[in-house]
């Protein structure tokens, strides 16, 4: 039992559905969870059972654990200075308890498909275009926001055309969305009716016919590219440079990042198997290619690797590489790999347009070409299928382009004006 004192397991013991609660805080201790959080857990889920009135577990939504919660946090009938975190914690352990007994009747996540149409979809996304689960999740929530819409208006599927989808794209445009989001929206709904049309949802030639507005050109300050300068990012390498965990995985993501270009879905998905210090090989498994690359390590990467996993990692069986600072230890998300870059770049104050891993993927590619590293090289090193995604990485400055303005065309050359009798001669 995770109290001790006498008082407190009497009342743990007297409270009801012991057994659930048990069972409950025993999942928390095998998840590595501190005897401090086990400590809390156990009080405030005392205050969920009383305060529901349980005697036996039933299911209950998201709005009855709220309304349950404001009443916990004016039990005393007057307002606490605590009383937000209060509440909060009492929500929390509210819906880890039913959710763990399968009791918590959560509403539709944004990537849940909205029928079995948006499902068959997204398995079309994943198998025959090979799509990555980040862009799937993004084209299902794109999806189920226009069928709603056409729910809204009593328009089915099979009677759709391209002018119900042209105000489609003017409702988005009302809503206040950007010239390019409606663009790119237009080029997933024209994917979507193409696979519509073969399944027989809708009419013929919708997907021929749905065009959104042309993409606004992108308009950029002259000394600020996507991506930080090559110096700026040694600096960010070398920011990431103190002796505690934090730093330490941030100079291993870090370096990987530049050294390799990878994505952050990449960084997140890397096992502690992917690391072969006797080869010196790093085995990268691509978000977009779905392939698996093998990269040497150099020394740098090496001895970040190696001290991150001797003094930084906690000592959790998780099979990622990259773990949470913070208990219960889990696999790296891709916000906490944004922040790592977005804080450093901040605090050194570098100037660039994107601050997240991306931005160092963009400062590599451009490294390689400025050096004249062949296309194709890249390509490969970024993990493209094709060399013309690469172009999207070049960022040119106005600089760059005044060197290649200053060429003096005089002398290339000769231009001798026509006489008068040729001109008679052609006319």
């Amino acid at each position: 039992m995770i109290v001790t004192r006498p008082c407190a397991v009497a009342r743990h013991l007297k409270a009801p559905l012991f057994a659930e609660r048990e069972a409950y805080l025993h999942s928390l201790r095998s998840q590595g969870r501190s005897r401090a959080k086990l400590k809390d857990a156990a009080n405030y889920t005392i205050h969920v059972v009383e305060q529901l009135k349980l005697r036996k577990l039933r299911q209950f939504t998201a709005p009855e654990l709220r309304a349950a919660a404001n009443a916990w946090s004016h039990r005393d009938g007057t307002l606490a200075l605590k009383t937000n975190s209060g509440r909060a914690a009492f929500l929390r352990y509210a819906r880890e308890l039913l959710r763990f007994h399968g009791k918590l009747i959560e509403a539709r996540k944004w990537n849940d498909p909205l029928d079995k149409r948006v499902g068959l979809y997204r398995q079309y996304l994943r198998i025959e275009l090979g799509f990555a689960t980040s862009t799937i999740d993004s084209r299902t929530w794109n999806l189920n926001r226009f069928l709603s819409w056409l729910g809204d208006n009593g328009t089915p599927l099979r009677c759709v055309t391209v002018a119900h989808v042209e105000r489609y794209l003017d409702f988005l445009s009302v809503q206040g969305w950007k010239q390019r989001t409606i663009s790119s929206t237009a080029g997933e709904l024209k994917v979507f009716f193409r696979f519509a049309e073969r399944k027989r949802w809708s009419g013929r030639g919708i997907s021929q016919g749905v065009f959104g507005p042309k993409e606004p050109s992108i308009l950029r300050k002259v000394s600020i590219e996507r991506g930080p300068q090559w110096n700026d990012v040694r600096r960010l390498i070398d920011c990431a440079g103190g002796p505690n965990p934090n730093d330490y995985r941030a100079r291993a993501i870090l370096l990987l990042l530049s050294t390799y270009g990878l994505r952050t879905g990449e960084i997140c998905r890397l096992l502690v198997s992917d690391v072969n210090f006797d080869e010196r090989v790093l085995s990268v498994r691509r978000s977009k290619s779905q392939i698996t690359q093998r990269f040497p390590l150099n020394r740098k990467s090496t001895m970040a690797l190696k001290r991150y996993l001797r003094k930084g990692r906690p000592q959790r069986a998780c099979p990622n590489l990259f773990l949470t600072l913070r208990e219960p230890h889990g696999p790296i998300q891709q916000a906490s790999v944004y922040n790592i870059t977005r804080t450093r770049i901040n605090k050194l104050g570098i100037q660039t347009i994107n601050k997240g891993a991306h931005a160092i993927r963009h400062s590599c590619a451009n490294r390689l070409l400025r050096s004249g590293t062949p296309v194709s090289t890249v390509a490969s090193l970024l993990g493209h299928a094709s060399s013309r995604y690469v172009g999207t990485y070049i960022q040119h400055s106005v600089t760059e382009l005044r060197s290649v303005a200053d060429i003096r065309l005089r002398g290339l050359w000769t231009f001798k004006q026509p006489s008068r009798t040729t001109l008679r001669e052609s006319a």
